[in-house]
């Protein structure tokens, strides 16, 4: 059974619509997102790990049926690291709330309420983080950050501005492995000596991170199946 969301809201570019329903699947409501794409992504939501797909228009509830049932090992071994990512944060936590600033640039509001609060806490996961990746990593990178914003990204799990030096994480990552974070950090801090993905780059990374290749697969389940 679909229920439909709003009406359909245009995207980028001439005749594209993005649709949201929600579709229930073995007892629970999947957020279904219809664009004029190719792929089939599937998201897990952090905190609640509610189920998001992003499918192409015209894909019909039965195959979308298929493509998360087919994947509930992953979906079960996903929750069960935001789980325990958030149960290892709340007992660490003073639950305070300063503001913090890491070698960077962090924005921390007054308490939010709902989406927000969620932002909010994971904000301050990544700020509790992000002193240990600065003091690893930096003298490895021999570069340096101007600032890092922590902020909620669709696209992306990280962005560098190498003319100003500006790194940006994707609040998202605080309910990831930190090795993950990591790699994100290390990834964008690369960037200050090779702006592309070229040689260059990946041989930098190769010799700061061994095993980013593999960090890098890890990372990209929680995107694109």
């Amino acid at each position: 059974m679909t229920k439909t969301i709003g009406g359909g809201r245009r995207g980028r570019g001439a005749g594209s619509t993005v649709k949201r329903r929600l579709l229930e699947l073995d007892g629970e409501e999947v957020l279904v997102i219809s664009k004029r794409i190719k792929n089939v992504y599937l998201r897990v939501k952090p905190p609640e790990g509610g189920l998001e797909v992003t499918a192409p228009v015209g894909l019909s509830d039965k195959q979308l049926e298929e493509f998360v049932r087919a994947r509930r090992v992953w979906i079960g071994r996903t929750r069960g690291r935001i789980s325990n990512s958030i149960s290892e944060i709340a007992s660490d936590s003073n639950d305070s709330a300063d503001d913090r600033k890491a070698d960077g640039e962090s924005r921390c509001g007054d308490e939010p309420q709902g989406k927000d609060r969620s932002e909010d806490r994971a904000r301050r996961i990544i700020e509790e983080r992000l002193p240990r990746l600065v003091e690893t990593w930096v003298p490895v990178v021999g570069k340096r950050p101007t600032a890092i914003t922590l902020r909620h990204m669709k696209t992306r799990w990280g962005s560098c501005t190498p003319s100003t030096g500006r790194i940006r994480l994707n609040t998202e990552l605080a309910w990831l492995d930190l090795e993950l974070l990591e790699y994100v950090f290390v990834h964008e801090l690369t960037h200050l000596h090779a702006h592309g993905h070229g040689p260059l780059f990946q041989e930098l990374m190769t010799r700061y991170m061994p095993d980013w290749r593999q960090r890098r697969k890890r990372l990209n389940q929680y995107v694109v199946i």
